[in-house]
C-alpha cells in the first residue's frame, strides 16, 4: 500500500496566498500516489480555493493519483460552493468529493 501524503491548506488560503497551496499540491500529485487535502483550517475561502482544488482533482485523475479531501468541507466552504453553483446544480461526483457523500444542503 502506498503512503498517503497530506497537504494542509493554511488558515489564510485565498487569492493573495493561493500560490503556496498550488505549489504544495503540484509537488504532491504524482502518478501512483495518494494525496489527501485538509481544508479544515481555511477561515475565509474564496473562489481561488475552489479553483485550485478542482484543478488538482483534474490533474490527479489525469496522472493516476488517488486524490481526496481529508473530511467533508465545513460550513464556510459549503456556502462558497453553494454560491459557486456546485450545490444548486451538482455534478454527480461533487457530493462524494466535497461532502463525502453527504447531502450538500
Amino acid at each position: 500500500m502506498m503512503p498517503i501524503t497530506t497537504v494542509t491548506a493554511a488558515e489564510d488560503a485565498c487569492l493573495p496566498t493561493i500560490g503556496s497551496l498550488a505549489a504544495a499540491l503540484k509537488a504532491a500529485i504524482l502518478p501512483d500516489t495518494q494525496v489527501r487535502l485538509d481544508l479544515s483550517a481555511v477561515a475565509g475561502p474564496d473562489l481561488s480555493v475552489v479553483q485550485i482544488v478542482q484543478s488538482a482533482r483534474i490533474t490527479a485523475e489525469r496522472v493516476g493519483c488517488d486524490f481526496a479531501l481529508t473530511a467533508p468541507v465545513g460550513d464556510r466552504l459549503r456556502a462558497l460552493l453553494h454560491r459557486a453553483g456546485f450545490v444548486p446544480h451538482p455534478h454527480p461526483d461533487h457530493a462524494p468529493f466535497w461532502f463525502h457523500g453527504d447531502t450538500a444542503q
